[in-house]
């Protein structure tokens, strides 16, 4: 086989269950799509942990869904609570960055930017993680959006939660014809 015969693999990703964090492995085209947990049977969307690409705002990912720490979403009217959905992560530094990160806190002071960057890194994947809930539950918003973060040893907790909810259509605006 040359060179022009040879077709590319396709690259498989890595993501986890957000009901059991079990290990899903796909092929890149299919970010987005809704599969059975191999691992727990619940339904889960697959997605491209932030980490295999560009920085995006959450938001822009969700472009639909709104998500809020308020209790309403300004000028709509909530139709139906869905219920509680959350997103969680526990990340921990990698050995060099525990190494670095604890001669600097000790010796230097200031900003461990290793470990800002951990710590910036699961809260995003967490709210990804809560989107992806509230998409599940068909909702077109979350309010009352927290944010709640633990350490177990030296690994971080971020956990994400709001209230999934289903907002009134907008009504259309007549025209005022003169």
């Amino acid at each position: 086989m040359d060179e022009k015969e040879k077709v590319a693999e396709p690259r498989l990703i890595e993501c986890t269950c957000d009901a059991c964090s079990g290990k899903l492995e796909f092929e890149a085209l299919n970010d987005g799509t809704t599969v059975q947990c191999p691992h727990c049977g619940m339904e889960t969307l697959l997605f491209i942990p932030s980490i295999f690409k560009a920085p995006i705002p959450a938001q822009a990912k969700h472009p639909s869904l709104i998500a809020t720490t308020s209790n309403e979403v300004s000028g709509r009217t909530i139709e139906t609570y869905l219920g509680i959905v959350r997103g969680i992560v526990v990340r921990g530094a990698t050995g060099s960055q525990e190494l670095w990160g604890s001669l600097k806190q000790n010796w230097v002071g200031g900003n461990i930017e290793s470990w800002a960057q951990v710590c910036d890194q699961a809260r995003e994947d967490a709210f990804e993680r809560m989107l992806n809930h509230a998409r599940r539950m068909d909702a077109d918003a979350v309010i009352a959006v927290r944010f709640d973060t633990s350490e177990f040893g030296t690994a971080t907790e971020v956990l994400v939660y709001g209230t999934a909810v289903k907002l009134e259509k907008p009504a259309l605006r007549a025209e005022a014809r003169s």
